[in-house]
């Protein structure tokens, strides 16, 4: 196995084994935790098919409760690819961690190809990110990191998938974020 894949297995592993904790809770005794943790295994574990939009906006209810999630820009029967589905709920894990202060992660564009903005208080996505997207050996440095692992999952998945996935820079200098796009 190469390292990217050898690093993916071990994120597997790991959702494997909280899914196993997960269905050991009743929804009633943590359903905020069970949520967190329903998005964390569909975004870390192999799709196992087709992602429709409502599934996505379901699971984003296991995002903070600071962050909020606009889907309205899409069309409401929306279907992404496995890999890309898979890629888009672990965008939203790192948009959630880009938003420290809360705010909303806005989606538009298609199921091919999407768009993805974040805005709040201090809103940013991490350092090195353009560099994870672009260079899997820095992907792969991030998992070592423990304030970026997030970053360099979502890079990695997108890597070993074939996915495009790229920063897209705002006209108006240090305005906002600048967007991501997955696929295009």
């Amino acid at each position: 196995m190469s390292g990217t894949q050898d690093a993916l297995y071990g994120i597997e592993l790991a959702a494997a084994r909280l899914w196993h904790d997960i269905n050991k809770l009743g929804t009633s005794e943590a359903g905020v935790l069970v949520a967190r943790l329903k998005l964390r295994h569909a975004a870390w574990t192999p799709a196992a098919g087709p992602l429709p939009l409502r599934q996505l906006e379901d699971l984003a209810r296991g995002l903070p409760e600071r962050v909020g999630i606009e889907t309205e820009a899409l069309d409401p029967h929306a279907v992404f690819a496995p890999a890309a589905g898979r890629i888009a709920l672990n965008l939203l894990l790192l948009a959630a961690e880009s938003l420290p202060e809360g705010g909303i992660v806005l989606l538009a564009g298609s199921a091919d190809d999407l768009f993805i903005r974040i805005a709040g208080p201090t809103a940013g996505w991490p350092p090195g990110l353009a560099l994870c997207l672009a260079d899997v050996e820095a992907a792969r440095a991030a998992l070592t990191e423990p304030a970026v692992v997030q970053m360099g999952v979502t890079a990695l998945l997108a890597h070993a998938a074939g996915c495009r996935l790229s920063v897209l820079m705002s006209p108006r200098p240090a305005a906002e974020p600048p967007m991501l796009r997955l696929g295009g």
